[in-house]
């Protein structure tokens, strides 16, 4: 479950993946956490409860749309990804140095909400990525 998840968020930010694959930044290492976690040392509680709510409500996709959203807010302004130019730099940027007010309830939920990623989109690149898993495992 976790390494079909990992994949489909690396899949669904392709502006990001790239931007992290130049720095060797793979979702591993930050994902690990926020799936294992379910967000709560990512997020601040109040939005824990929000995106933990939605999740109850909407399922397991809301997961990966939170993971997707952090990323976009965390690496979709060029002047980031500039500064941001190791590996090191973008996991510390990622995982402790987001500004609160991008982390803040209201804000967050209404960035994670519209976010567009249809279930249609998520399944497709679950069924892509499980034919890769069956080329590569047999």
């Amino acid at each position: 479950w976790y390494q079909r998840r990992v994949l489909l968020l690396s899949k669904a930010v392709v502006s990001t993946q790239s931007t992290g694959e130049e720095m060797g930044l793979q979702s591993t290492f930050y994902s690990v956490e926020w799936f294992m976690c379910v967000y709560t040392r990512t997020l601040p509680w109040e939005t824990v409860l929000r995106v933990w709510d939605i999740f109850l409500c909407e399922g397991v996709k809301v997961l990966i749309k939170v993971g997707v959203t952090l990323l976009l807010l965390a690496f979709n302004d060029k002047t980031i990804r500039d500064q941001c130019d190791s590996f090191d730099k973008a996991i510390k940027y990622l995982k402790y140095k987001l500004p609160s007010e991008m982390l803040e309830e209201d804000f967050f939920v209404g960035k994670l909400l519209s976010l567009d990623i249809s279930e249609r989109k998520l399944k497709e690149a679950h069924m892509e990525q499980l034919a890769k898993l069956k080329e590569l495992f047999g």
